[in-house]
């Protein structure tokens, strides 16, 4: 008889993958329904709270908006603080009525104190949405670290119920690489233009043995069956990461570093190699740097795009949350809008996503106080909101 343990994350010497059950929470608690409201034109709800359902704090946002037109709002259920280490699930929260409301909290995954984490989705054109997350066993400190496992479930019916998970550890790891591996925080994407029309794209990143760390793309032309490693980025360091495809076919994948700018770096081959990569000196972030999210929203005329990017737009702070505009496939941007919640708020890890009828949709961490320590509510929640995407380009 399997364990537990290898009933819901897939460790069976038999194969035997991760029931994702799609349960409602563990802890016993319902979240609170708190009602959405408008601010300045648009839509903001609170799908996740942290304090309730039995978590201490969520984080790491990943969306998706379905086939079918829900709103699929994943991330980390952290039990016990907001700490990146200890007892954390996935969960889900879906919405029918464009992120205006939202159903029961589902746990996708949850091994007690081992970590399950990083929620990143990616929606196929038949509807199938792809999750793929990590798993590590449970350390105390940073410098416990060992081996992160990569985890890929799917579901067919709108994010109801989810197919038993497998692990893609060795397809998605090269010889060389540090054993601890990342993917997003965010989204993936499937290419809409040649090259390589149809491949699905996932951002990730990988520590290097002897120091430095770098992002990666990973790769799928059967629809998710079987993956490789693509493209790595130049420049390093590069971390957590974003990717986006342009007007011409390119992708665009966008990390985080240490040195207070964005780092780009530009594939012209479908994500096999890497033509370029350096820091973006018109994309700003924290000195230490925060993860964000890129959207392709259009593609227009002249082989353009028009992008959207999204994160804490300032050199000190996780705070000034700020959507960017391009419509030149990245080579400018424009001044942005602020999504936060005033001066001084917390604004974190953020994701976007297009509805059928243009708005934009985004899913963001949230607090009143952009200051660490006691005292300091950094991290309230998990905020949806629902912009009309003139908002964006008039700012």
């Amino acid at each position: 008889m399997l364990s537990r343990r290898e009933v819901l994350i897939g460790f069976s010497t038999a194969g035997i993958g991760a029931l994702l059950a799609a349960r409602p929470s563990a802890q016993g608690q319902a979240p609170t329904s708190r009602p959405a409201t408008s601010v300045a034109g648009r839509l903001v709800s609170h799908p996740f709270l942290s304090g309730e359902a039995g978590y201490s704090c969520y984080r790491t946002p990943g969306l998706a908006i379905t086939r079918a037109g829900s709103v699929l709002a994943f991330c980390g259920g952290r039990v016990d603080n907001c700490k990146d280490e200890g007892n954390i699930d996935v969960v889900l929260r879906r919405s029918d009525d464009g992120g205006r409301s939202w159903g029961p909290l589902q746990v996708l995954a949850d091994d007690g104190p081992n970590p399950c984490k990083i929620p990143l989705p990616v929606v196929l054109p038949s509807g199938r949405i792809l999750l793929l997350w990590l798993w590590n066993a449970s350390v105390k400190r940073e410098a416990d670290r060992g081996r992160r496992y990569v985890r890929i479930t799917h579901s067919d019916d709108d994010g109801r119920s989810w197919a038993p998970s497998r692990d893609i550890t060795d397809q998605v790891r090269l010889r060389g690489w540090k054993p601890w591996y990342g993917i997003g925080p965010g989204h993936g994407i499937v290419k809409q233009l040649e090259p390589a029309a149809g491949r699905i794209v996932v951002p990730a990143r990988h520590g290097r043995r002897g120091g430095g760390s770098a992002s990666h793309l990973l790769l799928s032309d059967d629809g998710g069956l079987s993956w490789r490693v693509g493209a790595v980025a130049g420049y390093s360091p590069s971390s957590e990461c974003t990717v986006a495809e342009l007007g011409d076919g390119r992708l665009m994948l966008n990390s985080r570093s240490d040195g207070g700018r964005r780092i780009v770096s530009i594939s012209d081959d479908g994500g096999l190699t890497m033509a370029s990569s350096g820091p973006d000196p018109q994309l700003i972030e924290p000195r230490n740097g925060c993860q964000a999210s890129l959207l392709t929203y259009a593609f227009g005329p002249n082989r353009q795009a028009t992008l959207l990017f999204s994160n804490p737009a300032d050199p000190e702070q996780r705070t000034n949350g700020r959507l960017r505009l391009s419509r030149d496939n990245g080579q400018t941007w424009n001044r942005g809008f602020g999504y936060g919640d005033g001066p001084g708020s917390f604004s974190g890890y953020s994701d976007l996503a297009r509805f059928a009828n243009g708005d934009l949709a985004l899913l963001v961490e949230a607090g009143a106080s952009a200051l660490k320590g006691r005292g300091h509510r950094r991290h309230d929640g998990i905020c949806f909101q629902r912009i009309p995407f003139p908002l964006i380009e008039s700012a």
